[in-house]
């Protein structure tokens, strides 16, 4: 039989422990990412699993059909930690070694992007068929204007890219469908602590936003 004492003092170790981990901060946004960091983002990507899927949903919100205009699919955000993430599950081959080398030194960005499909009213069907397939794909960066928000102020974007998603038409031809738009903020103009919102406006006067707060993501 334990003695009295010790007993005691193994119950009080564990009320301190049980303490210590409620008093812990929730694994949180933060930058620059330490080595076991880029380790545990690339393997949770690579693992692609329900923990895996349930990390992604945290970075992305997902918008119903218009009645008309083009449709804002998704507006995601991306932290480094997430980046990385989804490198490691884009990957064939686990190579935790390689990942470590290549993103130690790494300056890395915030990454916004908007998924944004073409629909029957947008872009708007042409009076006449045009000599030029292209001349039906709209002009994406120019027609959905994209901003990040923080304290009610503006964060400017470092660069801007869009990339065209294509499907296939009626005579199997591949014809674009819609793109994403994959806005860079400087991460020195973010507060890690503080929310930030995407806010989204296309030509026909919709207006979206997505609210993300990056105390709560990693």
């Amino acid at each position: 039989m334990k003695p009295a004492g010790f007993c005691g003092r193994l119950i009080l170790l564990g009320m301190f422990v049980i303490l210590a981990l409620i008093a812990l901060p929730a694994l949180a946004y933060q930058y620059p990412l330490s080595a076991s960091d880029i380790r545990n983002a690339y393997l949770l990507g690579y693992a692609k699993d329900l923990n895996t899927t349930n990390f992604f949903a945290q970075y992305a919100r997902q918008f119903p059909m218009p009645d008309s205009g083009p449709h804002v699919a998704t507006i995601t955000l991306k932290t480094p930690y997430a980046q990385i993430a989804e490198l490691g599950q884009s990957a064939v081959n686990s190579d935790l070694q390689g990942a470590e080398e290549q993103f130690a030194n790494k300056k890395f960005s915030l990454l916004v992007r908007v998924e944004v499909d073409m629909t029957a009213t947008y872009p708007a069907p042409p009076t006449s068929s045009p000599a030029n397939p292209e001349s039906l794909v709209p002009d994406f960066q120019q027609d959905i204007n994209i901003q990040l928000v923080q304290d009610g102020k503006k964060i400017d974007a470092q660069s801007t890219r869009v990339y065209l998603l294509t499907s296939e038409g009626v005579s199997r031809a591949s014809q674009v469908s819609g793109a994403i738009l994959e806005l860079k903020y400087d991460l020195d103009n973010v507060n890690p602590d503080e929310s930030v919102t995407v806010k989204v406006h296309t030509p026909d006067d919709q207006r979206l936003k997505a609210t993300f707060d990056l105390s709560q993501l990693r």
